[in-house]
């Protein structure tokens, strides 16, 4: 065996060992792990630490990152729906004012605060000024889809096609028009139940009209055209000028014409010095219209009725919430149809 004496250096030491019992001391070496085995598990265990702290690091780092994105998204979410709250609060009070008869187009309380932070905007509209197919339809009268499909540039297959299809979803009964659509053909497009043979409920139905889709695909803005809340000859009053132009061939120079009187000096519409025709002849009379242009008039036009439209839009902060609702004219608040978008 050795020993290791005061100065540095190693002796070997003799010893016997009996059972359990050793008598000597052990060998001792300089750096000799042998001798030492704790040490070199210390060792190892130092050399596995490093990676192992570096590890618990990273994933408490990525699990922080997650958390943050997800509180984040949270509290993204909850903003955005705190906004849109927001936004349709303000909607409805512009559909409140809307509603009140007092109130007409031009008014200042249509427009509150501003769009980039808060408040809300409210248009004011006639539904009178447009057309009803459904109206139309039991009138029997094609030449008013004649004349409107033709100004869209819709050839004379498709518009037929369109008329008769549409003729189909209104009537009560299984007889299919000569261009038309009744079960059977919706039926092989796919689309079993229809038509619907009673008159449109809204004016998205139109889609549903088999022939239509080509025809409306035509005209952007199709929905303008159309209503199926006022039941009569389209106003006068409030007809756009494509109706005009369309159906009545009246030049964009009469159409301005007739724009500027129903006006009235404060130039909105709907407001309360607008002039009030009393027949197609006096309007007609006002612009220069004659001949072919007033009996067209008289055809397809009227001075009467009168249904609001209140669009109401809502802002917060870059968030929007349009109501739209259809109140008949001086009913008191009476609400025909509710959208909101």
């Amino acid at each position: 065996m050795r020993t290791i004496d005061p100065d540095g250096k190693s002796s070997k030491l003799t010893g016997s060992c009996s059972g359990d019992e050793c008598v000597g001391v052990a060998n001792f070496c300089d750096g000799d792990d042998e001798a030492f085995p704790s040490r070199k598990w210390n060792s190892r265990r130092r050399g596995l630490a490093l990676p192992l702290v570096l590890w618990s690091i990273a994933f408490l780092a990525g699990l922080v990152v997650l958390v943050a994105g997800i509180v984040g998204d949270w509290i993204a979410a909850e903003t955005r729906a705190e906004k849109v709250f927001r936004a349709r609060q303000l909607a409805l009070s512009g559909i409140a004012l809307g509603l009140s008869p007092q109130i007409k187009p031009g008014d200042p309380l249509l427009k509150n605060g501003r769009q980039e932070t808060e408040g809300f905007e409210v248009k004011l509209s006639d539904e009178s000024g447009k057309l009803n197919p459904n109206f139309w339809i039991t009138q029997n009268n094609r030449d008013v889809f004649i004349r409107l499909f033709e100004s869209w540039n819709v050839d004379d297959e498709l518009r037929d096609a369109a008329i008769d299809g549409l003729v189909d979803w209104v009537d009560g009964d299984d007889f299919r028009s000569l261009h038309g659509a009744e079960r059977g053909e919706y039926e092989a497009a796919g689309r079993p139940g229809f038509p619907a043979n009673r008159p449109l409920l809204n004016t998205r139905e139109l889609e549903a009209v088999l022939g239509m889709d080509e025809v409306l695909a035509a005209q952007e803005d199709w929905r303008s055209f159309f209503t199926v809340w006022y039941n009569g000859k389209i106003n006068i009053q409030y007809a756009s000028a494509p109706l005009l132009e369309a159906l009545a061939e009246l030049t964009p120079e009469q159409c301005r014409a007739l724009f500027e009187l129903r006006a009235g000096p404060d130039a909105i519409e709907g407001s309360e010095d607008d002039v009030k025709f009393e027949s197609i002849e006096e309007a007609a009379g006002l612009i220069g219209a004659s001949g072919k242009s007033l009996e067209e008039l008289e055809a397809f036009f009227d001075v009467a009725g009168s249904v609001r439209r209140i669009e109401s839009t809502g802002f917060c902060n870059g968030i929007k919430h349009k109501i739209v609702v259809i109140s008949p004219e001086n009913s008191g608040g009476q609400i025909m149809n509710w959208e909101e978008e």
